[in-house]
């Protein structure tokens, strides 16, 4: 559920607008609770997105308004050619239409798809949609079929929804653990660790997303200060073994003896050096449910 704030950022339409259509035209419908304040739920929000594309194709408020009606009355039904979000062909279809649209930057049709994973768990639309698109897209620049700008703009469009993401689940329950996520320092790869805190949130975890780049001394002092119980570095521009291992060394020495620290990524040395109290994981998935 969401406040009126959160919705007004991610869909881009005033407060006041939305209390508005609310008052006059009944939608959407959010629910009111003792305080007064109103909580959207994802269908709320869903309904929000509809009526701002209905009124980017010319229509009236009061059109709008009666079109998502009508699809409402109509039930729940694909529209034609855009089978249910259920199936691995789907998936890969919802792919590629992205990718087509994204490297035409063609945003506002990019939306207009990723409207269709509003119904799907957040970790299934990151593990089936946007991670693969974003390899997808990664393979195309390598091959030379896609440019710098293109991939760009396709990896800013991802970054957008990963943090959206982030924001609507509230960065995790406020009386959850606290995970501290980030980048290995030089290493501006931050799509991965973005992921990372989708997934922790939803498990439970509290998460103080720290971002790309940040230098060891600082997350030092921010272990020191605030003692997470625990914190993920992401590496995934290839880093030497020796590096690794002072970094590792120098934060599992600086933070509080009872911070998990955990690092993992493709840019991984082949013989990562072990350090006492330091955690390296292959796979960011481990860290979900433990």
């Amino acid at each position: 559920m969401y406040r009126i704030k959160t919705v007004s950022a991610l869909t881009g339409i005033p407060k006041n607008t939305l209390v508005a259509w609310e008052r006059r035209y009944g939608v959407p419908e959010p629910e009111r609770k003792d305080n007064g304040y109103r909580f959207y739920s994802e269908a709320d929000v869903a309904l929000v997105l509809q009526l701002k594309h209905a009124l980017a194709e010319g229509l009236k408020i009061s059109e709008a308004v009666e079109r998502v009606k009508r699809r409402l009355a109509a039930g729940p039904a694909p529209s034609a050619g855009e089978p249910a979000l259920s199936d691995a062909t789907a998936f890969a279809e919802l792919r590629t239409a992205l990718v087509a649209a994204l490297v035409a930057f063609d945003r506002e049709r990019a939306e207009r798809l990723v409207e269709r994973l509003i119904q799907v768990p957040y970790a299934v639309a990151i593990d089936e949609v946007y991670f693969p698109l974003l390899r997808a897209v990664g393979d195309g620049w390598a091959s030379g079929e896609i440019s710098v700008t293109e991939e760009h703009f396709a990896a800013a469009f991802v970054r957008d929804q990963l943090v959206a993401m982030l924001l609507r689940v509230g960065c995790g329950p406020a009386t959850g653990r606290r995970v501290a996520c980030v980048t290995f320092p030089g290493d501006a790869h931050e799509l991965g660790v973005l992921g990372l805190s989708v997934r922790l949130a939803l498990a439970g975890w509290r998460v103080t997303y720290l971002g790309a780049n940040l230098p060891l001394e600082e997350l030092c002092r921010f272990a020191e200060s605030f003692a997470p119980a625990r914190i993920c570095v992401s590496v995934i521009a290839p880093v030497g073994a020796p590096e690794l291992a002072a970094y590792a060394r120098r934060l599992r020495a600086r933070a509080p003896r009872a911070t998990e620290v955990v690092i993992g990524g493709a840019g991984l040395p082949g013989k990562v050096p072990e350090v006492a109290g330091v955690r390296v994981v292959p796979d960011w998935h481990v860290l979900v449910g433990s």
